[in-house]
């Protein structure tokens, strides 16, 4: 990727809309595109964060492994989002692993560079607290998706936040990462994951689908959600 590119690519990013020419022309300077097969590490948690990253195109896994071995998934990330800000800012290391879901581009961007940035230009401390409060109401979503103790509450509480495809009706969802990852995602099992679909399906409350969910009683899953809420709350 040629620098006008990355460039032009930065300024997309909320960070570098409102800095001069000449600073996103600096920053792209040490700024690289990488290119990530499916399930290749990105880095790993303790690794030196001398970067943070912009998706370009495909999805990217950040994630923790617990003691039992499993994995923590803490993030699913897709094209247009930044991630690993603080790690850079204020850690030191990243704190958990990151893995591409699919193949996926990615731009690098420069720590010491930015860093010097952020030091001498206010426009790039306004927009990187910006992101960073974006980072605390995912992070305090988060937080509320998995202190949903139910299974079924957990499960219809995310299907009901993802957007709907545009036009279909009935509605449409398209699951945003595999079953596997979702069930990790939602830290329950994947044989807990496919007993629930399957149990919805066969009661016609969804279709289930390779990539998507047809739901087609979407006041059944709000009142799984809303009863199982309270209740596992």
């Amino acid at each position: 990727m040629e620098l006008k590119e990355r460039c032009l690519e930065l300024t997309r990013l909320p960070h570098f809309r409102a800095l001069s020419r000449e600073l996103v022309e600096r920053i792209a300077g040490s700024t690289v595109e990488r290119s990530l097969a499916a399930d290749q590490a990105l880095f790993a948690e303790g690794d030196p964060a001398r970067a943070f990253f912009a998706i370009l195109e495909g999805h990217v896994r950040v994630y923790r492994i617990a003691a039992d071995g499993r994995e923590q998934v803490l993030h699913h990330l897709h094209a247009g989002q930044t991630f690993a800000e603080a790690a850079l800012l204020s850690m030191g290391r990243y704190p958990a692993h990151a893995k591409a879901l699919a193949p996926t581009r990615v731009l690098e961007i420069g720590g010491q560079t930015f860093v010097a940035a952020l030091r001498d230009e206010p426009g790039v401390s306004s927009a990187m607290v910006s992101s960073l409060c974006m980072w605390l109401i995912k992070l305090a979503d988060r937080v509320e998706e998995l202190s949903i103790a139910s299974a079924p509450a957990r499960l219809a509480h995310y299907l009901l936040r993802l957007p709907t495809r545009a036009g279909a009706q009935p509605t449409e969802i398209e699951l945003p990462m595999p079953k596997k990852d979702l069930a990790a995602h939602l830290a329950i099992t994947p044989e807990t994951l496919s007993r629930l679909l399957r149990r919805w399906h066969d009661t016609g409350i969804i279709e289930s689908r390779h990539k998507s969910v047809v739901v087609l009683e979407p006041r059944v899953l709000i009142g799984i959600a809303d009863q199982l809420e309270e209740s596992g709350a």
